[in-house]
């Protein structure tokens, strides 16, 4: 037995010793066992706020994301592994340490410990950086095979997935990725499938869809063209929008074309970053809102998506909001449940109301998968 084996081995030991010293919070303690559960069909909800699960739908999720820095609360995780829903860490790495063993192991130990010390089931990676070299796109791959070994050799439940973009294909935002290695070292991939507009090469730049489900099925078909299982993909759908500032004059509240700022990314002039992120309650109260002059939910029947045009109240200029809501939803959902992938995801699961009866119809949306 060579001495790192021997060392990982006792690692191991003191982490495990570590976590059966923290005591339950939860009044059965069988609940701060990992779930034992295999696989099955996902509903993965990523969640920023350490305090709005209450009002999460409990029937529908599998998996919640932790991507937030406070403590998950002691009834969240009892509530959780009572209704069978796996919590996940978001995992964070920093790709100029990928080439560096020792820290990718102390990182492998650590984020353990983490997990044991806390109940919870997992690890959701969510490195988004920009990887143009194959040698480094290996050596992320690597790491998280390494992680998905060392978390098994513990608890063959404990589930790894990773955060991809929406198309495998083409290196968008520039991440190329190995996206067939990823799928193979970890339980599934999540195709984040928003952000659609963040690189657009043409001259003039227009607001546009946010996720259309053309682009998201061309997508989902070149992850499965270079050979990955649809049972490792998961769609993962947007409940949010993008509000878009229209510059320029002769605007009507039913003009179509909304042209806005170029905003270079990438090296591309035209992003959605020239717009802000929109939650969709927010968006709601806002066609409810009298004060605010707006023109009706429109439908671009050809990106099969909702928007409307409005004034905004602090400028006075006209803006254009892209959303999904849950008519398009649907529509995405149904080519996820067509294509028989492993499951659904929602960025993020609380961007909608407190009240149950209005957020209803974007959940019942992804339930639709079921």
């Amino acid at each position: 037995m060579n001495s790192f084996i021997f060392i990982t081995l006792i690692l191991t030991i003191i982490l495990i010793s570590q976590a059966k010293s923290k005591e339950c919070p939860c009044a059965n303690i069988e609940l701060c066992k990992p779930l034992e559960i295999g696989e099955r069909r996902e509903f993965i909800g990523f969640s920023v706020n350490s305090t709005h699960y209450p009002y999460y739908n409990w029937d529908y999720l599998t998996t919640i994301g932790i991507f937030y820095d406070e403590e998950i609360e002691d009834k969240l995780l009892c509530m959780a592994k009572t209704f069978g829903v796996r919590l996940v860490y978001s995992a964070f790495y920093p790709v100029d340490q990928l080439s560096n063993q020792t820290h990718m192991d102390q990182w492998i130990n650590e984020k353990l410990e983490l997990v044991q010390t806390t109940f919870t089931d997992g690890l959701n990676f969510d490195v988004e950086d920009p990887i143009t070299d194959p040698i480094v796109a290996k050596q992320y791959t690597q790491l998280v095979a390494a992680t998905n070994k060392a978390f098994k050799s513990v608890n063959p439940y404990y589930q790894i997935s990773v955060d991809v973009a929406w198309d495998a294909s083409n290196c968008i935002d520039e991440r190329c990725y190995d996206y067939v290695g990823l799928s193979k070292a970890s339980d599934f991939l999540v195709v984040m499938d928003y952000d659609m507009q963040s690189r657009v090469y043409t001259k003039t730049c227009f607001a546009s869809a946010n996720s259309p489900p053309s682009l998201v099925l061309a997508g989902m078909l070149n992850f499965t063209k270079l050979g990955i299982d649809e049972s490792s993909l998961v769609m993962a759908l947007p409940w949010y929008g993008y509000n878009y500032p229209c510059i320029g004059d002769n605007y009507t509240l039913q003009t179509f074309e909304c042209i806005i700022p170029p905003s270079n990314y990438l090296g591309c002039n035209c992003s959605d970053a020239s717009g802000t992120e929109i939650n969709y309650s927010i968006i709601m109260n806002m066609l409810n809102n009298t004060e605010i002059q707006n023109g009706g939910v429109q439908w671009d029947s050809e990106l099969e998506s909702p928007y409307f045009n409005f004034i905004d109240l602090f400028t006075g200029t006209q803006h254009q909001m892209w959303f999904d809501n849950p008519d398009s939803l649907t529509i995405k959902v149904s080519i996820a449940r067509t294509m028989n992938l492993r499951g659904v995801g929602v960025w993020n699961i609380d961007q909608l109301w407190d009240d149950p009866s209005l957020s209803s119809g974007m959940w019942d949306a992804l339930n639709s998968f079921f």
